[in-house]
């Protein structure tokens, strides 16, 4: 099946034609990438819309404007980004708002450039960092939304995030059974979402705690 059926099965009349297409061009080119540089580990583009695609795009709706929103465009921060799930695929369905997307591994980051420029999504900036406690503070004061899917971060680096997003910002997680006790001690969780073909994973959208 062609990557653009795939994508009109899974999205057809929830998604946008032109957000559709730019999800089928991040495909096509994964699939090129995929073939030399290890980017995800399903068989094909039928795992990648049904597992990747879908659930990324299933945290737009977490993804909201706020108070401190520059021009009204609420800002996303991803963290880990590896092959653009879910920061690439949220940036492809609202190319008007600002994206950070944070990689430190330089072949994947390398990707996500090119991945940006060949979506036109002028408004992706690739970072290629170690995403520390520091770097927390700096990106997270600057943003609206966060979102991390498939990375493990020290308790102290997570904690360092939350208190740097403003008042109303917003955390989103892809977690299986438990949450971290950091993150139990500094966000409440505003908003649950199960993901299909899972009994235990799911996605949180974490209002930060604001203690005193």
């Amino acid at each position: 099946m062609k990557h653009a059926d795939l994508f009109l099965r899974e999205f057809g009349g929830e998604l946008a034609s032109e957000a559709i297409d730019r999800l089928v061009r991040h495909a096509e080119l994964l699939e090129r990438w995929n073939r030399v540089v290890r980017l995800v580990g399903e068989a094909g583009p039928e795992d990648w819309v049904r597992r990747h695609y879908a659930e990324s795009a299933a945290a737009r709706r977490f993804w909201r404007p706020s108070e401190h929103a520059e021009n009204g465009e609420p800002r996303l921060l991803d963290v880990g980004s590896g092959a653009g799930f879910p920061g690439l695929v949220l940036a492809a369905l609202h190319p008007e708002r600002p994206v950070t997307l944070v990689e430190a591994r330089e072949r994947k980051a390398a990707f996500l450039a090119e991945a940006a420029r060949e979506l036109d999504l002028p408004r992706v900036r690739v970072l290629r960092d170690r995403f520390d406690a520091e770097l927390a503070v700096g990106l997270g004061g600057a943003v609206e939304c966060a979102t991390i899917r498939g990375l493990r971060l020290p308790e102290a680096t997570m904690t360092r995030l939350v208190q740097a997003l403003p008042g109303d910002g917003r955390l989103v997680v892809w977690v299986g059974r438990q949450l971290g006790s950091g993150l139990v001690e500094t966000c409440a969780v505003e908003e649950e979402m199960s993901l299909p073909d899972s009994q235990h994973r799911r996605i949180l959208c974490l209002r930060p705690l604001r203690r005193g």
